[in-house]
This record gives C-alpha cells, sequence and structure tokens, in this order.
C-alpha cells in the first residue's frame, strides 16, 4: 500500500483512493485493506475523515525493495516495478584469492580466483546497502565484468545475460548493528550506529553447482523481506 502511494505521486492532503478501488488495484480482501489503511493510520500517514474519505497526510519516507523469499528474482527487477532508480557509487571490480567462507559456499579451493565486485547500492541517490559478489573467474572474467557489468543492475542480471543458467539460490538472513567508524558505516555514510539486515546468499546452477556469492548490508527502511509457507497435507503410505 505505501508502494502504491509512492507510484500513485500522491502528496499531503490527497484523498487516496476508497477501500472498493483498493481491492480491485491490489488484488487483496477487503478485510486486508481495512488492516493496512488502519496501521498506516496509526503510524500517522493516513487520516480519516468522516464524510470526506480517507487522506494522505504524511507521504511514505520511500520505496523499498521487496524480496520474497519464495522466488529468485534481482533488485533490478524490482526496482524496476516499483519506478525507483538504482546506482552505485565506490564501485570497485577486482580479481581476488577465495577467503575460506568463499571457498566453501562456492566450493573452490581456498585462495582460488575469484571476480568480486563491491558497490554502495543507491536508491534515488541515496545510499541503500553495501553489496559485495563473488564468482569464480572461470564462469566469467574480470574483463568481461568490467565492460558490461551496469552501475544500476545486479551482478546476476549479467548473469543471465551471459547464458549462465542460474535456476536457485540459498540465502541467511541475520539483523546486524553497522558502526559508523566500521568500514561499511563508513561507507554507508552513517552518523551514528543503525540497525541493518545482513543477507548472505549462494547462488545455484540449474545442475547444482555453487556460482555467485553474495553478501549484501541494507539499512532500515530499504528492503521488505516476506516469506510464502504453505501447509502440505500428510498422508500415510501403506
Amino acid at each position: 500500500m505505501e508502494d502504491l502511494l509512492l507510484r500513485g505521486r500522491y502528496k499531503a492532503g490527497d484523498r487516496i483512493p476508497p477501500e472498493a478501488e483498493l481491492v480491485e488495484i491490489l488484488g487483496v480482501s477487503r478485510v486486508t485493506v481495512r488492516s493496512g489503511l488502519a496501521r498506516l493510520v496509526d503510524r500517522g500517514m493516513l487520516e480519516r475523515r468522516q464524510g470526506s474519505g480517507t487522506f494522505l497526510i504524511r507521504p511514505p519516507d520511500g520505496a523499498r525493495l521487496r524480496s520474497g523469499l519464495e522466488k529468485l528474482e534481482t533488485y533490478t527487477v524490482q526496482a524496476e516495478r516499483l519506478g525507483v532508480a538504482l546506482s552505485s557509487r565506490d564501485l570497485e571490480i577486482e580479481v581476488v584469492g577465495a577467503g575460506a567462507d568463499e571457498a566453501e559456499a562456492l566450493e573452490i579451493p581456498a585462495g582460488g580466483p575469484l571476480v568480486r565486485v563491491s558497490r554502495v547500492l543507491l536508491m534515488e541517490g541515496s545510499p541503500a546497502a553495501w553489496m559485495e559478489d563473488a564468482v569464480p573467474e572461470e564462469v566469467i572474467a574480470a574483463d568481461r565484468v568490467r565492460g558490461h557489468f551496469r552501475p544500476d543492475a545486479m551482478l546476476l542480471d549479467l548473469l543471465v545475460s551471459e547464458g549462465v543458467p542460474v535456476a536457485s539460490s540459498q540465502m541467511s538472513i541475520e539483523a546486524v548493528t553497522v558502526s559508523p567508524e566500521g568500514p561499511i558505516g563508513q561507507r554507508l555514510e552513517l552518523e551514528d550506529p543503525s540497525a541493518a539486515l545482513s543477507l548472505v546468499q549462494t547462488m545455484y546452477l540449474v545442475d547444482g553447482r555453487p556460482v555467485q556469492r553474495s553478501h549484501d548490508t541494507f539499512l532500515p527502511g530499504k528492503l521488505n523481506l516476506h516469506v510464502v509457507r504453505e501447509l502440505f497435507e500428510v498422508r500415510e503410505i501403506g
């Protein structure tokens, strides 16, 4: 609903669509819409006026990338869908020796050659995350990455465009505190300690071999994660 308010370019004082219209736009139930509206009212973003409707009194701080854990989709695709401009700062593309964690995740010898891409991800010009991606040099050469990596895209986008058959990923998520004195805090220009989401992800080819390891540190308000789970009926066999 917040993303809708941003995409609709509503400004403070504007009347937002009525409940019935939001049900159709969002494809959810009226109960869900009412619950969402109530939460935004409680947060001071919306105001209900008897007989007049619901009005935006404080626009959202900014669009958030949305990552569903049930589907492998790059942040580039999500940003395009939301109309959010991505870019990079402090971009570095280098050949390095695989550290212990990278070697274990990518199933290569420690010290083996990796192409590492690191940068500050910017959303609408503001720092959103520190990103580090590593891929074995045998998968894609460093010169190829330097020549074709787009600052507004992800390394996964480049691998897919090069025909690398990436099929799935495994991610671990941890809440961390980033210090302004630390390397990530300095790159993100923090003035005070900040909570953050640390996402470590390994990408796999269709044959199950690992091909890319990523470590992203997102600042608050820049990424929403959601999980879809299903309860399957368990039946006895026999």
